[in-house]
């Protein structure tokens, strides 16, 4: 996971010096294979926690053994990717220096750098998904959807 994480961050730090602003992103390993998912976060509490709910289902409804989510933070001013897996947390970032603009070198963080509601989005052991749960997953997530999922 490591190499792919630093990808992910390779790809933000680009993002970041083409003058863009990186949009959250969920890189999701699962048995038939990866998928990206970009999950823009509000401000709003209430539609920042659905769209981390939809985020955690789409993971069930894949079956998800790890994901890497990638973000830029203004405080502190950094492009981060962090890998959770069963067993394993990464969390790596590079700060962002704006004038002039470069990206300062990889910084390898501690666990507590990221929130357990991070971690929490891997599902563990089984989960049963609803009739209903899976209609608004392809909704949000298949063709033309809200947070459209596309293959690596």
């Amino acid at each position: 996971m490591r190499d792919l994480l630093l990808d992910e961050l390779r790809f933000s730090a680009g993002i970041v010096l083409s003058r863009e602003e990186v949009v959250p992103r969920f890189r999701v390993m699962c048995p038939e294979g990866d998928w990206t998912v970009f999950v823009p976060l509000p401000d709003d509490i209430g539609e920042r926690q659905r769209r981390m709910q939809l985020a955690y289902g789409f993971m069930a409804w894949k079956s998800a053994t790890a994901f890497i989510m990638s973000t830029e933070l203004v405080q502190p001013d950094c492009v981060l990717s962090a890998g959770i897996g069963r067993s394993e947390v990464l969390i790596a970032a590079r700060p962002i220096l704006r004038k002039p603009l470069t990206l300062g070198p990889v910084e390898w963080l501690d666990r507590s750098a990221v929130g357990e509601e991070v971690v929490a989005l891997l599902p563990r052991g089984k989960v049963t998904l609803d009739r209903d749960t899976e209609a608004a997953l392809v909704r949000a997530f298949g063709d033309g959807g809200e947070f459209e999922a596309r293959r690596c």
